[in-house]
């Protein structure tokens, strides 16, 4: 049997800042699944973080991760010791366990940055950047939740209209028509059933 459907606007001004396991960051989250599970209880999470300066990114054992940069001068990483430069809206993929730094970040108030993690196991997902002008409709399939976020440009969801950094959030078949011109960012997450 099929959970509900739901479509959910998750609005920037209604997140709340919160500072980074490591202290070398702030976060954000938009969306995670179960509700309330912390850092620690997590089958997903999707949040936006600032980087506030060259900082070792905290470990996550067991988490496979996505990170878009979303600043117009992207990031710069270091994954176990490789060098890696994420062009705006491009996404490097990693496990949590790697040792992951920010390093030439030159403006903690532009360094932003989209972190999807999924529960190895439990969840697999996908992150990328699409643009788009007119009308839209998305739909995550059955077993699948899809969050698709602002990133530049508005969108319109019936009377609602979203701009930078909102989000709506589709869960079990949800489905929804968008209007507008924007980029956004689309994270699927299907649970892997055993």
């Amino acid at each position: 049997m099929s959970e509900p459907c739901a479509v959910r606007v998750l609005t920037a001004a209604s997140r709340v800042a919160e500072p980074w396991r490591n202290g070398g960051g702030v976060t954000s989250e938009v969306a995670a699944r179960p509700i309330g599970g912390g850092p620690a209880g997590f089958d997903w999470r999707l949040s936006i973080a600032t980087v506030a300066g060259d900082n070792p990114f905290s470990g996550y054992p067991g988490v496979d991760r996505m990170l878009m940069a979303i600043s117009p001068q992207g990031l710069d990483l270091v994954d176990g010791g490789v060098p890696v430069h994420l062009g705006q809206f491009d996404v490097h993929r990693f496990p949590g366990e790697n040792e992951v730094a920010a390093v030439a970040v030159t403006s903690p108030t532009l360094d932003l940055n989209l972190n999807l993690m999924t529960r190895r196991g439990r969840c697999a997902g996908s992150l990328r950047s699409v643009h788009f002008s007119g009308l839209w409709t998305v739909e995550a399939g059955d077993g699948e939740d899809l969050a698709l976020v602002v990133l530049d440009g508005s969108l319109r969801l019936g009377e609602r209209t979203l701009t930078a950094l909102d989000a709506v959030l589709l869960e079990h078949a949800g489905r929804a028509q968008l209007e507008g011109t924007a980029r956004v960012a689309l994270a699927r997450v299907a649970r892997i059933r055993h």
